[in-house]
């Protein structure tokens, strides 16, 4: 009937508003960790790379917020971002392929980095043509054993193994940067590294292709390789305790963190328990201290956090290879 409308409106306003009133305690503009986690996680993995450095990510959570952070925060925008998930697909590979590299921010560049800037690349992530793009949809099944060249490094390709596209897509950019772009895989990319694990060196959160294996008698690297590849201890320790930030979890811990933010948070642990291990082997009780008080904060596991403390307590003799 006419008016019957405008005689319900008020009972249909408050039924949509019951959400929200229901849950206004939680929907507060407090930041707590969970909420600041992924903006902070992002301005670290970004800032792992050194200038004009392309950083493969895997998936949505290790993505989406490093393209916020440098999109909408304009954070690192020099960075090349791949996402190898998204290396599946043709229409990512040419955007990858023809969008320009972004300048510099010195300004805004971590002091680690410093001694590294260089000129902005010229050249494309890589060179595959859109006909070549769609054969690599195909993926492609490796028929011999053989050695491959990317650029100064070599992989060995085993008879049988399949290259699916994202790892076509990775090698032809290692092939067409290493030595000329500095090429990374963040922590949350796993640790094959497109095969060529034995010319990774692991800076902080960031693990960094080399033209040459690492010197396994160079002192500021560690070898216990609890993340698979030698750790740079002077970078990682300017990173972790210069640069990267933590919302707030060094005070407040991170035992109450919903999955997501958990993950992060363990991620970030990681090279504190790393730097712990090495203050240990040096006997460095301080400097051992210090790095495991960092990690027992940020893990969001019970077990390890126990462990650790263990460990801070007993001091380094009690630090064997875990």
């Amino acid at each position: 009937q006419p008016g019957g409308w405008r005689r319900l409106a008020p009972a249909a306003l408050l039924v949509a508003l019951l959400p929200v009133a229901l849950n206004a305690s939680a929907a507060s503009r407090r930041h707590g960790a969970d909420a600041r986690l992924a903006a902070d996680f992002a301005y670290d993995l970004l800032n792992s790379a050194p200038p004009y450095g392309v950083l493969f990510t895997y998936g949505d959570n290790d993505t989406f917020p490093l393209w916020w952070a440098q999109e909408v925060a304009g954070i690192r925008r020099d960075v090349t971002v791949v996402c190898l998930a998204l290396g599946n697909t043709d229409w990512y590979m040419r955007q990858l392929r023809d969008n320009p590299v972004r300048p510099l921010d010195t300004a805004a560049l971590p002091e680690v980095w410093r001694s590294r800037m260089t000129r902005r690349p010229d050249w494309p992530l890589h060179t595959m043509s859109d006909s070549a793009i769609q054969t690599a949809l195909s993926g492609f099944v490796v028929r011999e054993t053989q050695s491959v060249a990317l650029g100064p490094v070599r992989r060995r390709l085993k008879a049988g193994t399949v290259l699916y596209p994202n790892d076509i897509l990775m090698l032809n950019v290692i092939q067409h940067n290493v030595g000329r772009r500095p090429v990374i895989w963040g922590i949350t990319a796993g640790r094959e590294f497109g095969g060529l694990g034995d010319y990774v060196v692991q800076r902080g959160l960031g693990f960094e292709l080399g033209t040459t294996r690492p010197d396994s008698t160079a002192p500021g690297l560690d070898f216990r390789r609890i993340s698979t590849a030698p750790l740079d201890l002077a970078a990682t320790e300017r990173l972790v305790y210069r640069t990267y930030r933590y919302a707030g979890l060094l005070q407040d811990g991170a035992e109450h963190l919903e999955t997501t933010s958990a993950s992060i948070a363990a991620s970030l642990s990681l090279p504190f328990t790393q730097l712990g291990y090495a203050a240990a082997d040096r006997g460095d009780s301080s400097a051992m201290a210090r790095a495991l008080d960092h990690a027992i904060a940020l893990s969001p596991n019970a077990d390890l956090r126990a462990a650790l403390t263990r460990l801070r307590l007993e001091g380094p003799t009690a630090a064997a290879a875990p």
